[in-house]
């Protein structure tokens, strides 16, 4: 008995040192940090116990894996070596998207620092349309989401999300190529409504996919995890649906710098894709890496396997943001218009001048703008100011403001209204761009796109004035790329010189245009959007 106690005793002191000691092979501990985005970090949590439970060895020493929470946002700071993300720095990173890596590589290239390589994929949630239980069936698809569609796009903030992010990517596919792609994005853009990513955003952007009222169906765009979390807490009835088009996932990438520490990630790594892994990933509602089949997360979700897609094209994701954050600029446009004798020819099938179909087209293009819009109004010939070719006739403001007990925008009509072109004047058009050039620099601001319109049916033709190339040499020397203003020119009929107001705008990174007649204008103002979107404005054209 009592030697059967002693054995007993022995037994367990072996499975002790077994469990201490690594069997023997282990020489001490290797400790490897892993920040984990907190669509993951449960799981990751979860199967980090498990693993160091195992005694894992590299290079003779137990790995210990410890785990916290960080947005993916803060991981691609600490990755590019931004230092103000010092307190977010972790031996090994697992984002939520591979999205985040081009983020991290332009953070990066200023900072000098090397960025490391994913190691593999930790876990997939495609990005879906959530809709109401309720909706009318039938294929959605990111091409439905421009207006006139059948449907209209709720995204999660894509400064903020991979999963607004792939939205952007997806619609910006969805326009297509060609000349009417940017106008196809653009007008996506405009009618898309952004979501606060916070759990009350969420709980919001739900209920408000069940209570609508009528019209083109809402839709959510999401990552299947996040459908699957808001059924599992017995939300709003709402129902997740693949875009017919396509879509991408979050591949929750796991990064480490290459050494030890890299060699005991990929350890973790296969923890994680075990078929314990796939386990604790669909209580989190995450499937496999490359989004195979997760039975328990399919029963909520309705949704079977999803198809791999491709990664994006290097430069997409920033390409895509940067569109994003130049359609939410607002508009600052001082507008100059023509008011030479040419202007008193009619226009064929009018029976009207150039200057009244002009100001006509420029108020019906004003209608289009939002109130926090800022407008203003000049003429332009010669002697229209003692020497001055050009006057002031509204000052730049903001449409909806109120002027004098009328809007700003109201000002502006009764201006149009009262424009008449002058008999006897020359086109004093080179020095008229400057000065207004000057004037919107002077008030320029940095939340909108900051725009000279010059309207013209001829050539500068003032005697006395700038030359051209004095022009453009002030406009060179002026021109500020951190504080940019550009000079966008329309031009109509037969006497305008168009090369020169193409010079005239390439100098500020603007763009100019020949129309048919005046008509015409009212589309510059119809594509604002698209211009504002358009890397290259002299490749969106108008018409």
């Amino acid at each position: 008995m009592l030697i059967a106690g002693v054995a007993a005793v022995l037994a367990v002191a072996v499975l002790v040192g077994v469990k201490s000691f690594g069997g023997g092979g282990c020489g001490g501990r290797l400790a490897l940090s892993v920040a984990a985005d907190p669509a993951v970090a449960p799981a990751v949590t979860a199967l980090a116990e498990k693993f160091n439970d195992a005694d894992h060895e590299v290079g003779g020493r137990c790995v210990e894996v410890s785990t916290n929470t960080l947005p993916s946002s803060a991981m691609a700071l600490a990755l590019g070596g931004d230092r103000s993300a010092a307190q977010a720095r972790a031996d090994a990173y697992v984002l939520d998207s591979s999205l985040w890596l081009e983020i991290a590589g332009r953070t990066a290239e200023r900072t000098g620092t090397a960025l490391p390589r994913p190691i593999g994929s930790v876990a997939n949630s495609p990005v879906v349309f959530a809709v109401a239980r309720d909706a009318a069936p039938g294929a959605l698809a990111w091409r439905a989401m421009a207006p006139g569609g059948n449907a209209s796009l709720r995204l999660l903030a894509p400064e903020q999300s991979a999963a607004g992010m792939i939205s952007l990517l997806m619609a910006k596919q969805a326009a297509g190529t060609g000349d009417r792609a940017i106008a196809g994005f653009a007008g996506i853009l405009q009618s898309a409504q952004s979501v606060d990513g916070s759990a009350q955003g969420e709980a919001a952007a739900f209920d408000g996919l069940v209570r609508f009222g009528g019209g083109s169906t809402p839709v959510l765009a999401v990552p299947e995890q996040t459908v699957w979390r808001h059924a599992v807490a017995g939300g709003a009835p709402v129902r997740a649906v693949l875009p017919a088009d396509g879509t991408m996932s979050l591949d929750f990438p796991l990064v480490a710098a290459p050494g030890r520490k890299a060699e005991a990630a990929r350890r973790f790594l296969a923890e994680v894709r075990s078929r314990a892994g796939a386990g604790a990933l669909a209580k989190a509602g995450l499937r496999p890496a490359g989004g195979g089949a997760a039975p328990a997360l399919s029963a909520v979700t309705g949704l079977s396997a999803v198809p791999a897609t491709a990664a994006p094209a290097p430069g997409a994701v920033s390409e895509a943001l940067e569109m994003w954050r130049r359609m939410h600029l607002g508009t600052r446009m001082l507008t100059v218009i023509d008011v030479s004798g040419s202007m008193l020819e009619q226009v064929q099938g009018t029976g009207r001048s150039r200057m009244a179909v002009t100001t006509g087209e420029v108020e019906k293009g004003m209608s289009l703008l939002p109130d926090s819009a800022d407008m203003g109004l000049w003429a332009f010939s010669t002697g229209m100011d003692g020497r001055l070719p050009y006057r002031e006739l509204v000052p730049v403001g903001r449409l909806g403001a109120a002027d004098g007990g009328l809007t700003h925008r109201a000002a502006m009509q009764q201006a149009l209204g009262r424009m008449r072109a002058k008999p006897d004047g020359d086109t004093g058009l080179y020095d008229s761009v400057l000065a207004a050039y000057r004037s919107v620099k002077a008030g320029y601001r940095g939340d909108a796109i900051n725009i000279v319109l010059v309207l013209t049916d001829g050539r500068n033709d003032f005697a006395g004035g700038l030359s051209e190339q004095a022009l453009l040499a002030q406009l060179r020397a002026e021109y500020d790329a951190s504080r940019p203003v550009q000079v966008v020119g329309l031009g109509f009929g037969p006497g305008v010189d168009v090369g020169a107001l193409q010079r005239l705008a390439q100098a500020t990174g603007g763009a100019a245009y020949q129309i048919r007649d005046p008509r015409q204008i009212h589309q510059l103002f119809q594509q604002s959007a698209a211009l504002k979107i358009c890397d290259d404005p002299r490749q969106c054209p108008v018409g």
